[in-house]
Formats: structure tokens, C-alpha cells, sequence
């Protein structure tokens, strides 16, 4: 990524400690908000700094926004998961559906967000794996 635009920003030369004390976060805002002609590509440049990033990690003032605030645009942004996921036609095994154990394994193994049937699916499969000490299936009689 070209960073050649943080030479432009209004946060250069200012004190780093105003974009993280608490008591001078008004006035960092104000500096990106109303001086700073780069806000866009520095919250993009946060934005992917900080992916993957738990919400409580976020800290400081970036592109005039607080770590909650970044979370949440950052939250927006993020591909919608659909329920029923295919490959195209030929290329292989189809991917295991939504509200599976296997389905969960995949959006933990690839970062996608995990949708509530599938972290249902991994709850049920802890519990049985607790009461039984096995992840195979029972054998019908």
C-alpha cells in the first residue's frame, strides 16, 4: 500500500500522545476532522492494519475515529456470510452447509464471521464429544 499521502497529514509533528491519552482525544479529533485533508486514506490504512483485530485492541484516534467507532465501520464493511455455500460446478468437494460442525471448522480455518447456527452446531458437537470422550458416530445396532 502507497504511503506516500502520510506526508500530507495534519497529525505530523503534533504530540503522539493526544491521539491516546483520553483527556486530549477531543482535540485529536478536531485535528483530523476539521485539518486533515488525508482522512479517508488514513482510515482505510487503519482499517487494514487492524483487521482481524478484536474491538478491545483497537486504541487511539485514527482518521478522527475511536476503536469502537473503527470496529464498527470495520464491522459494516465486512462480507455478509450466506447460508448455503457452493463451489462451482467441477471443482471439487461442495463445502459443507451452514448450521454444521464442519461448516464452523471453515469459518474459523478462513477468518469468515461465524453465523449463530453455525456456533450451535460446535456447541452441540463439544457437548456430545464431553458425554461420549469421541467425535465418531455411534454405530446403529
Amino acid at each position: 500500500m502507497d504511503r506516500e499521502w502520510e506526508s500530507k497529514a495534519a497529525c505530523l509533528g503534533q504530540d503522539p500522545e493526544i491521539w491516546f491519552s483520553q483527556t486530549t482525544w477531543t482535540k485529536a479529533r478536531r485535528i483530523c476532522r476539521d485539518e486533515c485533508p488525508v482522512r479517508e486514506e488514513c482510515l482505510e490504512a487503519i482499517l487494514a492494519r487492524e483487521s482481524g483485530t478484536p474491538d478491545s485492541l483497537r486504541a487511539g484516534i485514527f482518521a478522527g475515529l475511536t476503536g469502537a467507532q473503527r470496529a464498527k465501520v470495520a464491522r459494516r464493511r465486512a462480507p455478509q456470510p450466506t447460508k448455503a455455500r457452493t463451489k462451482p460446478a467441477g471443482s471439487g468437494r461442495q463445502l459443507a452447509a451452514c448450521g454444521t460442525k464442519a461448516a464452523y471448522d471453515r469459518h474459523v480455518r478462513k477468518k469468515e464471521p461465524i453465523d449463530d447456527a453455525c456456533r450451535a452446531a460446535n456447541a452441540a458437537s463439544g457437548v456430545a464429544y464431553r458425554a461420549t470422550g469421541s467425535t465418531k458416530v455411534p454405530a446403529s445396532r
